[in-house]
C-alpha cells in the first residue's frame, strides 16, 4: 500500500487542503492529508452512514487503544518491533486513551457485524500518528503498516473482547460508585424525615412521611444488594480477561499482551483461565447486563414510590418533604431505568443467538451494555445531586 501527498493548491482564489492518495488492492482513493485514518476506513465507511444507529463510546475506543499499546510494548520487548517503532506506537495509543483524535472514528458498530472496520479505524489512526511522531508523512505505510505493525499478533474478535471488558469494568467502577452515595442520600434523607416526625409518629399509609422514611431505608438496603450482585458480576467478567484469545500468530505474545494489559487497565486479580473458558464469550457480559437491570427495577420501584409520596403532600409544603428539583430527577431516573431494563432485553437475545465466530460479541451487546451502564450512572448522579441539600436550605434559596 502506498501513499502520495499533494501540495497545496488554488483554484480561483481559493485556498485548497492538501490531499494525499493511499492505494490497496482494490485501486486508489484521495483522502485529506490531516486525516489519521487510512483508505481501509474509507472505504468501510462508505458501506453505511457514520453513526448510523449505534456509535462507539469513547470508553471503548480508549480500552482498544490500550490492547494496542499492550501489543506493542509486548512485540517490542519481544524484539519483533523495533524500539523507536515501539515507543511510537506506544505513544500513538496513549493519546487514543487520553480521549484525542476522536473526531477520527468515521465507523460505527453498523458497519460491520465483525467489529473489523472499527478494529482497522484505530489501526490507521495509531499508524499514521505514530509516523508523525517519528517524522514521516502519514500513510508511508512501508514503514509503520496498520496490519503488519499495530495489530500484528492480533484478532479482531479478541481485541474487542478484552477492551469491552476493560470499559465495562470502568463504567462498573462508576456506577458503583454512584448507587453508594445513593444509598448514603437515601439515609440521610430518611433520618430528616425521622427528626420532623418526633417521638409520637404518624400512620403507615402509602404516600405519608413515616411511610416514605421507611420506604428509603428499605430501598438503600436493595441498592446495597445491587451493588454487591454489579461489584460480583463485574469481578467475573475482568478477572477472566487472560482467557481472552488476543491473537493467533504467536502463542508466546498473547500472555504477553494480556500482562501488560491488566497492569493498564488496572484489572485486580484474575480467575483460572479454564473457570472462564467453561463459559461463553458472552455470558460474563449477560450476568453483569442483568445485574444492572436488577438495579434498575429497583430504582424504577423507589421513583414511584417518592412521586406518589411528592404528590401527596399539602400544597405549598413539597419543601417540607422533597424539592422541585428532586422531583424532576425522580422522574427522568426512572426512565433511565425503563431504558436500562430494556437495554438488558435485546442484549439477552443478542447473546442468546451467538455468532459465527464463536469468540466474536454481537455488537448489540457491547452497546446495549455500556449505554446502560452510561445511562444509569447519570441517572443516580442526577438524583444525588438534586437530593444533595437538606430540605431547609432548599428552602432558604441556598
Amino acid at each position: 500500500m502506498t501513499a502520495i501527498t499533494t501540495d497545496l493548491f488554488i483554484t480561483k482564489g481559493e485556498a485548497k487542503p492538501m490531499i494525499r492518495i493511499e492505494q490497496d488492492g482494490l485501486g486508489a482513493r484521495v483522502l485529506p492529508s490531516h486525516a489519521y485514518y487510512g483508505i481501509r476506513t474509507l472505504r468501510a465507511s462508505e458501506k453505511l452512514p457514520h453513526h448510523g444507529g449505534m456509535p462507539v463510546h469513547d470508553e471503548l475506543i480508549g480500552a482498544i487503544a490500550c490492547v494496542k499499546k499492550a501489543a506493542a510494548l509486548a512485540h517490542a520487548e519481544s524484539g519483533k518491533l523495533p524500539v523507536q517503532m515501539g515507543k511510537a506506537l506506544i505513544r500513538a495509543s496513549e493519546e487514543v486513551i487520553e480521549g484525542k483524535h476522536r473526531r477520527e472514528i468515521i465507523v460505527d458498530w453498523l458497519q460491520d457485524i465483525s467489529g473489523e472496520s472499527l478494529n482497522m479505524n484505530l489501526n490507521e489512526i495509531i499508524a499514521n500518528r505514530a509516523l508523525e511522531l517519528i517524522l514521516e508523512d502519514k500513510g508511508n505505510y512501508s514503514v509503520i503498516d496498520p496490519v503488519r505493525h499495530v495489530n500484528m499478533g492480533q484478532t479482531t474478535s479478541g481485541v474487542v473482547a478484552a477492551a469491552l471488558r476493560i470499559a465495562s469494568h470502568r463504567l462498573s467502577q462508576a456506577l458503583i460508585v454512584s448507587i453508594d452515595q445513593m444509598v448514603h442520600r437515601l439515609m440521610v434523607k430518611k433520618a430528616e424525615i425521622d427528626a420532623r416526625l418526633g417521638p409520637e409518629r404518624l400512620h403507615w399509609q402509602p404516600g405519608t412521611p413515616a411511610w416514605i422514611g421507611r420506604q428509603m431505608e428499605e430501598y438503600a438496603q436493595q441498592l446495597r444488594l445491587d451493588l454487591e450482585r454489579i461489584a460480583a458480576a463485574d469481578f467475573r467478567l475482568t478477572s477472566g480477561i487472560n482467557a481472552v484469545r488476543i491473537g493467533s500468530d504467536d502463542e508466546l505474545i498473547g500472555p504477553k499482551i494480556l500482562f501488560h494489559l491488566r497492569q493498564f487497565a488496572q484489572l485486580g486479580a484474575q480467575l483460572p483461565a479454564e473457570v472462564e473458558r467453561s463459559e461463553t464469550n458472552t455470558e460474563g457480559f449477560a450476568r453483569l447486563s442483568s445485574a444492572v437491570k436488577h438495579c434498575g427495577l429497583n430504582l424504577s420501584n423507589l421513583c414511584g414510590d417518592l412521586r406518589l409520596a411528592f404528590s401527596l403532600q399539602p400544597p405549598g409544603q413539597h419543601l417540607e418533604l422533597f424539592g422541585s428539583a428532586e422531583a424532576a430527577a425522580g422522574e427522568s431516573l426512572s426512565q433511565v431505568a425503563f431504558q436500562a431494563i430494556g437495554f438488558d432485553h435485546s442484549l439477552g437475545l443478542a447473546a442468546e443467538a451467538g455468532m459465527l465466530d464463536r469468540d466474536a460479541i454481537p455488537p448489540v451487546l457491547a452497546y446495549n451494555l455500556l449505554e446502560s451502564l452510561k445511562l444509569m450512572g447519570k441517572g443516580v448522579n442526577a438524583w444525588v445531586a438534586a437530593a444533595q441539600h437538606s430540605p431547609e436550605k432548599r428552602a432558604a434559596g441556598q
